[in-house]
């Protein structure tokens, strides 16, 4: 048990429970709960991290094997917090398809028999519209003299000078790119160049890319369950299931 590890140092510094509990403003319980590894009374993923680290840094403990620990206990659920899918499933009954059909088609005949309707109106019924027989009278042609004069040439305005605006430039890449893809649930902290720190825990199927300069540090805590490309070249999985390890890149 990994918890043992911490519960021993607190035992050897003489350390009583609620002092660590005060000083880390962790609730008893929860340190408890890490101390025996009763997952199950422990927060989200997340939390539990961050209160493992803190508690492993207020002992001068190692926190990397008790997160791997951790992290392989979610990886493999108990068979009992499975629910089957098909238990919420619920059948719907034949007549509901049959009155949604029934209302589908009574609509549709509406709007059809509207549409006739609007397109059969009788000429009559328009008014001012001339009958058939009713004689238009055409407009007598003008006389000679009384056309107008012809224009002169329209005056030819300058075409308008356009000014091209300048393309954005596209966004500079990154030197480097690393690529993580989980098959199984891993913590993740990779340390840049520049002395950014990013923390990700990864679970099966999900993935997760970084794009830096210079160099990084990554630090994975289960080797066995991802998957690493760098650099568009694909490395693979680099260690076994729960193992802490240490990379440096390029």
């Amino acid at each position: 048990m990994a918890g043992e590890i911490l519960k021993k140092r607190r035992e050897e510094l003489g350390i009583d429970i609620k002092e660590a509990s005060d000083a880390l403003k962790i609730n008893a319980e929860c340190l408890s709960a890490i101390e025996n590894d009763i997952f199950d009374k422990l927060p989200v993923a997340v939390y539990t991290i961050g209160y493992i680290r803190c508690y492993a840094k207020y002992l001068d403990v190692d926190a990397d094997p008790i997160i791997a620990n951790f992290v392989s206990h979610l990886a493999t659920p108990e068979p009992s917090t499975i629910i089957p899918v098909s238990s919420f499933k619920r059948k719907v009954p034949v007549y509901f398809y049959l009155i949604f059909a029934l209302v589908a088609g009574a609509l549709t005949f509406v709007v059809y028999t509207y549409t006739l309707k609007k397109e059969t109106v009788p000429m009559q019924a328009v008014k001012g519209a001339p009958s058939v027989e009713e004689k238009i009278p055409v407009p007598a042609a003008p006389l000679l003299d009384t056309v107008a004069p012809l224009a002169g040439p329209a005056e030819t305005k300058p075409e308008e000078t356009r000014i091209s605006e300048p393309t954005p430039a596209a966004p500079e890449k990154k030197a480097h790119q690393v690529v993580i893809t989980a098959s199984d649930t891993a913590w993740l902290q990779i340390r840049f160049e520049d002395g950014d720190i990013d923390e990700v825990l990864l679970r099966s199927g999900e993935s997760k890319r970084w794009e830096f300069e210079g160099s990084a540090a990554l630090k994975i805590g289960n080797a066995g369950g991802v998957a690493l490309r760098f650099d568009g070249k694909d490395l693979g999985t680099p260690g076994d299931p729960g193992q802490v390890l240490n990379l440096t890149f390029p």
